[in-house]
């Protein structure tokens, strides 16, 4: 278990605005995942403000919004209701008989100030209980205690009469209540025990609250580790030895090929941390895995429980254990569905443990896996805690599945908007330069897709990561290293794109090198093979290496190559660039009847892209100006001198247009999509009308 947490309270920058104050609060708490989880947790205030309609002074209830995350919210992500308004809905909950489902949309009838978010599902938990700042956490700590087999015992031997008992109930208006009278019979408690789920406390202010809570997890800390005589979880058992990396490279594709649904892809995470290995080379660990989780929370990402997969396992192996899982899965809906659950969910696992190797956890995106499977590094916390001081219960199979199947989540996944079109595609980009690389880059992460950028110079790929994860965020992006002519290091570069995301959808190579020629029009016989290996050499080696991994998946894929207007249309100067590019565009369908029928093969044919091309450095720009005798300034900067040629080269088009790195990039984005799911071994051109280059 995890150490005390300390406070980071800060008189000094905590701002004096109550509700400001609030958010400033939640932040401190949900960012230390030893106090909540992400996305768990809730906080609330209680203070006066201007009525809009009156002008005269209301209490207003600020509580954070649903879906929202502690650590990261801003004040858009509170509600604020009228607290009169919203005490007054149990009158209308008894009156009307209704059921507690039907009390949340009535919650956003208390809205305050036209506040569009959304209120949360433990909204009740908060406003029924009179104090000004409420703190409603998941701490790992306090969880053990709430999922104990004698957890109420325990609690009254950890806490006094600082705290209560509240058994295990589904959040929402019942559980409120449930609070509020027990609040009633133990005045002089701070805080009360929810079976199974967390804990609540309150005060006057919230710094007040926000030391509170800091103190009673680390009281929970405390307990545990006065009676933590032994291991948790057991004596350690054999645990077959083996590389790690290279059982999670072999076994990664497959499983994510096996785990898509309905044609949904997944993303992976890994988790090699020691408490995943240490809990998974213990004798009880199978026992645990088996009961499944506790708090909500946890099991809404994770499912009610994980497949264990041994190291070593064959494809027939793992067949035979997602199989099981599948079955046990399909059994237990048809046991606790109800006549108006929802339809059964994907029935594969969220969650797959190697004792030995470590934990894979999939979802949507790699952010999502990252938190399943950090929701499931809770779950073995709170499954050690509770085993060190009494016996680890985990939620009774019927309450797990109302939770997952509740009405209101399946509303709120209806809610959500509807997925971009690279949503769950994994994406490798060979090219970090600013100019197409980045282009292409924008516009395959503005589509959800997860992208792996790959370069020759480490210190591009540095600035394109840097760049982009400031936009789109660290777990959308990842960068390697590669050499395309090295076969090895395209091996080195996918095997940390499968470890990383757990598989690969498409490539983009955009990589290519261009030899100027010396005085005399000629290039030297060392500078042809260089080109040749690269352009042509590499985008075979890529290529050949990416569609094995797509084809271990078992699901469809793209790659997409970079051919150029030169290869149909003959001229002086540039003979080995030339027959380099027309190589390739052949390439594209050799490979294309190669790599059929899961992988498409195709490429673009751009003709030349001057502005921001790494390939047009100022000594080609100059020597290009000077060989067309284009009017131009030798003092200039770069890359006005390359908007001079690029202009030049445009008058050359039937549509007058300079070719740009966004429209080639368009370009290269739509064969990787599935609007093309059709074509292969098509080289499409993005020229602005090159009479030249037309086919014959």
């Amino acid at each position: 278990m995890a150490g005390h947490v300390p406070s980071r309270w800060n008189s000094e920058v905590a701002p004096t605005d109550p509700v400001d104050l609030l958010v400033y609060a939640s932040n401190l708490l949900g960012s230390d995942p030893r106090v909540t989880n992400f996305g768990g947790g809730n906080t609330s205030l209680k203070s006066t403000a201007i009525d809009p309609l009156t002008g005269e002074p209301t209490e207003v209830l600020w509580v954070k919004g649903s879906g929202g995350d502690l650590g990261s919210a801003k004040r858009g992500g509170f509600a604020s209701l009228y607290q009169a308004k919203f005490l007054g809905l149990e009158k209308r909950y008894r009156e009307a008989g209704l059921h507690e489902d039907e009390m949340v949309p009535l919650y956003a009838q208390c809205a305050f100030n036209l506040n569009p978010a959304a209120p949360s599902i433990d909204t009740p938990l908060h406003g029924l209980v009179p104090a000004a700042a409420v703190s409603h956490m998941h701490s790992d700590a306090v969880i053990s205690i709430a999922a104990a087999e004698n957890g109420e015992e325990l609690t009254r031997e950890c806490y006094g009469n600082e705290m209560f008992w509240l058994p295990w109930k589904r959040p929402g208006f019942d559980l409120g209540l449930m609070l509020r009278d027990g609040l009633l019979a133990n005045p002089t408690a701070k805080s009360a025990m929810m079976g199974s789920h967390g804990f609540i406390c309150w005060a006057n202010t919230w710094q007040e609250c926000y030391e509170l809570t800091l103190k009673l997890i680390n009281q929970a800390v405390d307990f545990i580790a006065a009676r933590e005589t032994k291991h948790g979880f057991g004596e350690k058992i054999s645990v077959p030895e083996v590389d790690g990396d290279a059982e999670l490279a072999r076994l990664l594709p497959l499983l994510r090929g096996k785990v898509a649904y309905n044609g949904l892809r997944l993303i992976a995470n890994v988790d090699r941390s020691e408490p995943v290995l240490d809990f998974l080379s213990r004798e009880k660990a199978a026992d645990l895995i088996d009961l499944g989780t506790s708090c909500p929370d946890h099991f809404l990402r994770t499912k009610i429980r994980p497949v264990v997969i041994p190291a070593g396992a064959d494809e027939a192996t793992v067949d035979a254990a997602l199989a099981e899982f599948r079955t046990r899965y399909a059994a237990y809906y048809d046991r606790c569905k109800h006549s108006d659950s929802p339809a059964m969910r994907n029935p594969n696992p969220s969650v797959v443990l190697i004792p030995g190797v470590g934990m894979i956890s999939f979802n949507k995106t790699s952010k999502e896996a990252r938190v399943t499977g950090e929701f499931y590094r809770n779950a073995i916390e709170v499954m050690r805690g509770a085993e060190v001081i009494s016996k680890y219960t985990a939620l009774p199979e019927q309450e797990a599945f109302n939770i997952e199947y509740w009405l209101l989540e399946e509303a709120k996944l209806k809610r959500m908007p509807p997925e971009k079109e690279l949503a769950r595609k994994i994406v490798l980009l060979i090219g970090a330069g600013p100019g197409i690389g980045m282009s292409v880059a924008t516009r395959l992460l503005d589509a959800d897709a997860t992208v792996v950028i790959a370069d020759l110079k480490p210190d591009l790929v540095a600035t394109a990561v840097e760049t982009l994860s400031a936009t789109y965020g660290p777990d959308q992006v990842h960068g390697v290293t590669l050499d395309i002519t090295d076969r090895a290091s395209v091996q080195a570069a996918l095997k940390q794109c499968v470890l990383r995301f757990g598989g690969l959808d498409a490539v983009v190579n955009i990589a290519a090198v261009f030899f100027a020629p010396d005085a005399d029009g000629r290039l030297d016989d060392r500078l042809w093979l260089k080109t040749y290996e690269i352009n042509l050499v590499g985008s075979y080696i890529v290529a050949d290496e990416a569609a094995a991994i797509i084809k271990q998946q078992g699901l469809t894929g793209s790659i997409v190559l970079t051919s150029s207007a030169n290869a149909v249309v003959a001229k002086k100067g540039s003979v080995a660039y030339d027959t380099s590019k027309s190589a390739t565009s052949h390439l594209v369908r050799e490979l294309a009847v190669e790599y059929s029928p899961l992988v498409r093969v195709n490429a673009v044919a751009p003709a030349t892209v001057v502005s921001g091309s790494q390939m047009f450095p100022r000594d080609r720009v100059l020597s290009s100006l000077a060989k067309y005798n284009i009017p131009h300034d030798e003092s200039a900067d770069t890359e006005t001198l390359r908007e001079t040629l690029a202009v030049f080269y445009a008058q050359r088009t039937l549509l007058k247009q300079p070719v740009t790195p966004a429209k080639v990039a368009d370009a290269l984005y739509l064969l990787v999509t599935d609007r093309l799911s059709q074509t292969t071994g098509q080289v499409v051109a993005v020229d602005a009308g090159l009479a030249d280059a037309f086919l014959r």
